[in-house]
């Protein structure tokens, strides 16, 4: 792999390292045990080429318009059925008066569907914009990799590109398995089931499909019978999945033209619908905690909720200045970290160790801290009290398994679009940030995607995707203050299942209502 003179190879105790003499002959082998991507516009086009001929479970669409709007009426109703009518890009036309009656029955619909007559900008959106308007990719349509998701525990993740096909790359084998199915199409999102070493869940435009991929498989395509499709009518696109992290065989979901959270009991492909956050306009994005005793769910609206998954109680913050744009806790659950849309401010709550109390906490302040911001130097001599800017700053935001790193990529608009940036995070006693410094990719790529590889031994690993298909990895090399024992942290709260759901539907209704004050 090439490195231009400036192009960042790693983080050493708090400093970036630009220069390839670092490091020798152990960083250049360190990364070259990772599966060396590029991902390209041709490559794709082969993709489709030479799998056309595959068994029927992995085909594109053959299927007429009038059979796959039929397909669409049953699993997800009138809703479903005009939007494959808006969506369609097949060789068959469509009348360009019926298609716009059918856009306008849609927003109609959507906009009457239960979100308490609120009108929501996003409602008007097709399900490409929607979709990207709400992805953790920068640019999600034309990026070709659209999503990275690392396995918990073994050396191989899986990346979805833009061809609706998911590749499965491992870091001590050059076999490839390939995923492609007829209803994976517009991939919003995937993860790993943890504690299991092959059931990978894929959030897409219509369900979600979960694959089960044999390890020890020398197949690069797997059988029609290596995936599961779950779909639940009217939630639709599936822009949120996470699994419960405990191991237990329960899937959630959320889409951001739905206001219900969904559970699925996979092995038994049963669905519940066990809470629905009204007057938000639907839900962006569930994120649990790592420790699974917290989950997060944010709204395309100025507010969000923070739950505890033992009785499902939750606390509820609203008045922001604009909607959640990126989420993500510390290891021990301890600590949220949040930006907001066109915001240039990173924010925090903290809230009380749940592995030291017998009974289920939910102490969130009421008041969130400022602990980054990241306005432009040459806006800051202008900058008034309004400090919401004309085009979205921060993207994405992501914390290290060890909780002592802290990456931030930008927005496609802002000047500092092409860098990601890192810092050194301390969560004890305070909260506090230490700039690292900026991250610079192959020359003319842009970040996309960032994310960590869990279970690294030393340090940390940021993955970053680039705007051109390249993978890059930065290996950051420090000595973690807080090495967590995560079967410690998993074990003091009761796991819950379906019936748990049933038994606790009422406890949903204690919520707290926070406004979000900075401090």
């Amino acid at each position: 792999m090439s490195h231009s003179h400036n192009q960042t190879i790693c983080e050493v105790n708090g400093e970036l390292v630009n220069e390839t003499s670092f490091g020798g002959e152990y960083l250049v082998n360190e990364i070259a045990s990772y599966p060396r991507i590029h991902v390209t516009a041709e490559s794709l086009r082969k993709s489709a080429v030479t799998h056309e001929s595959a068994q029927s479970a992995f085909l594109e669409h053959s299927e007429t318009l009038m059979q796959r709007v039929q397909a669409a009426w049953y699993s997800h109703g009138i809703i479903g059925a005009l939007t494959e009518i808006c969506d369609n890009e097949s060789n068959e036309q469509v009348s360009p008066y019926i298609k716009h009656s059918c856009h306008v029955l849609l927003v109609s619909l959507r906009w009457l569907s239960g979100m308490q007559l609120t009108l929501f900008p996003h409602l008007k959106l097709s399900n490409d914009e929607l979709i990207a308007s709400f992805s953790e990719n920068s640019n999600w349509q034309e990026s070709p990799i659209r999503y990275l998701c690392w396995h918990s525990h073994a050396d191989k993740f899986a990346i979805a590109l833009k061809d609706d096909t998911i590749r499965i790359h491992y870091n001590d084998n050059e076999l490839v398995p390939m995923l492609k199915h007829k209803l994976q199409r517009n991939v919003t999102m995937m993860s790993w089931k943890p504690l299991s070493a092959s059931t990978l869940a894929v959030g897409t435009q219509t369900a979600v499909l979960v694959w089960n991929i044999d390890p020890t498989s020398l197949s690069t395509r797997p059988s029609s019978g290596a995936v599961q499709v779950l779909s639940h009518a009217g939630h639709s696109p599936v822009t949120s999945i996470g699994w419960n992290p405990r191991g237990l065989d329960l899937l959630f979901t959320t889409s951001t033209l739905s206001s219900a959270i969904v559970v699925w009991n996979v092995s038994m492909k049963q669905s519940q619908v066990i809470q629905h956050v009204t007057a938000c306009g639907g839900i962006s994005r569930l994120l649990f905690s790592p420790d699974g005793n917290k989950v997060i769910t944010t709204t395309p609206s100025s507010s969000f909720r923070v739950f505890e998954t033992a009785t499902w109680t939750n606390e509820r913050w609203s008045k922001l200045a604009g909607r959640v744009q990126s989420s993500c806790w510390n290891p021990s659950g301890t600590l949220l970290l949040f930006a907001l849309y066109r915001d240039p401010r990173i924010y925090s709550l903290t809230f009380s160790d749940s592995s030291s109390f017998d009974q289920p906490v939910l102490d969130g302040p009421k008041h969130a801290s400022v602990i980054l911001d990241l306005t432009p130097d040459d806006e800051r001599e202008h900058e008034s009290s309004n400090v919401i800017s004309p085009s979205n700053i921060i993207h994405s935001i992501c914390v290290d398994p060890t909780g002592e790193r802290l990456a931030v990529m930008f927005g496609r608009d802002d000047p500092r679009c092409h860098l990601v940036a890192v810092y050194a995070l301390a969560s004890d006693p305070v909260v506090s940030v230490t700039p690292s410094g900026f991250i610079h990719g192959p020359v003319e790529a842009i970040p996309t995607f960032i994310t960590f590889k869990p279970n690294v031994k030393k340090g940390a690993l940021l993955t970053i995707c680039y705007s051109n298909g390249h993978v890059g990895y930065i290996p950051m090399y420090f000595k973690a203050a807080n090495q967590l024992n995560r079967s410690k942290i998993l074990t003091p709260l009761k796991s819950f299942s379906m019936k748990d759901i049933d038994q606790n539907q009422s406890m949903w209704s204690k919520s707290q209502n926070n406004s979000l004050l900075v401090s």
